[in-house]
């Protein structure tokens, strides 16, 4: 009699590769979050200041009209944008937030969006990870 075994390596070779594909996809995560706070950031920075004009505190600030995201006062609100990065998972998940109160009213209330699903930043960052996703491979 002839015989002949035939086996897989693939149990073997699968959890590495599982690995890589962790790693890469949570390194593509933290590369589209960093990418939408620094647009998050640089949007705030560059908006047209063409809305109401006042004083507070002897300073005069010139708010940006609806639809813009917020112009810079104080800089509180621009440098609370911070991120929670992601770790190596099947479904990696990243955060990008900020703590302000006011951000809320700002974002959903005075459409000055900067942020969220209607902001320019979101609309980047939707973008970016689009052309990075072929990063995304096992190689």
């Amino acid at each position: 009699m002839i015989s002949v075994k035939v086996q897989s390596n693939f149990a073997k070779n699968a959890d590495v590769v599982l690995k890589k594909y962790q790693v890469n996809a949570s390194r593509h995560v933290n590369r589209v979050l960093n990418n939408f706070r620094r647009d998050i950031t640089m949007n705030m920075r560059n908006t047209p200041k063409t809305g109401n004009t006042y004083e507070r505190g002897g300073k005069t600030h010139t708010a940006s009209s609806a639809g813009n995201p917020p112009a810079i006062d104080t800089g509180r609100l621009v440098s609370s944008i911070q991120t929670k990065p992601s770790s190596p998972s099947i479904k990696p998940v990243g955060k990008v937030f900020t703590n302000v109160e006011y951000s809320q009213m700002l974002e959903l209330y005075m459409d000055r969006a900067f942020m969220g699903k209607e902001s320019k930043a979101y609309k980047q960052a939707k973008a970016f990870s689009r052309k990075m996703a072929k990063d995304i491979k096992v190689s």
